[in-house]
């Protein structure tokens, strides 16, 4: 867990788009916490969040070894997430395009699904969570289907879950199952068991998790 990851998650708490509870998913799991992407809803919250992504970029251009064109926000709360990131980029120095998906083709003015030009460019996939996998993989999709080149996904919480497939418990989670089978890295800001090691540190009872870890995950909870 980095102090990046740290700061995050604090971040969050404080804004409560880390709540806890009980909730469905986008999988149709029922998990003892959820990440809501829409209390990112004031300017200066926005700002602070496309710091904490625009901080990646440098880490996995390095990893990766080239240079990212573009940034793509999945429909809808991607939308917001690939605006502020580029915004942050920028105010740094770096000057990175953006663009985004709608739900249904549109037929007039500039046409098609998508909104900015992927083609030809290394594009990195920004999300606000992973969970089974299912949105990012049709993000990577739609970027290929425009002929870009999807190199990875960032996303600010990876819940270290398992996908949906019949090799699922072959991998330690989705995001490994992406990176494997895609060949497209997944990475993220904080995840489950970065959140799990803070509440621990904190003195928290992460008991409320187990069931749900044992479950949809192949972690160990902290002691």
């Amino acid at each position: 867990m980095t102090e990046n990851s740290i700061e995050f998650l604090e971040f969050a708490i404080k804004n409560k788009v880390i709540q806890f509870g009980e909730f469905t998913t986008k999988a149709g799991r029922v998990s003892p916490y959820f990440f809501n992407t829409g209390a990112f809803s004031h300017g200066g919250v926005l700002r602070s969040l496309g710091s904490f992504y625009h901080s990646k970029i440098f880490e996995i251009e390095k990893t990766l070894q080239l240079k990212l064109h573009c940034l793509f926000g999945p429909a809808y709360k991607g939308i917001s997430i690939a605006c502020t990131t580029a915004i942050s980029a920028a105010a740094h120095g770096k000057e990175l395009e953006f663009a985004f998906n709608r739900k249904e083709k549109k037929e007039h003015g500039e046409k098609g699904t998508i909104i900015g030009n992927v083609k030809n460019k290394n594009v990195l996939i920004l999300d606000d969570v992973i969970s089974a996998g299912i949105s990012s993989l049709e993000a990577i999709r739609v970027i290929k289907s425009a002929q870009g080149n999807p190199v990875a996904v960032l996303v600010a919480f990876d819940r270290l879950e398992l996908s949906n497939s019949q090799n699922a418990r072959n991998y330690p989670s989705a995001s490994f199952e992406i990176a494997t089978v895609e060949k497209i890295p997944v990475f993220s800001i904080a995840n489950l068991k970065d959140l799990t090691t803070y509440l621990a540190r904190k003195g928290s009872n992460v008991d409320v998790f187990k069931n749900y870890v044992e479950r949809w995950s192949n972690f160990k909870l902290p002691n």
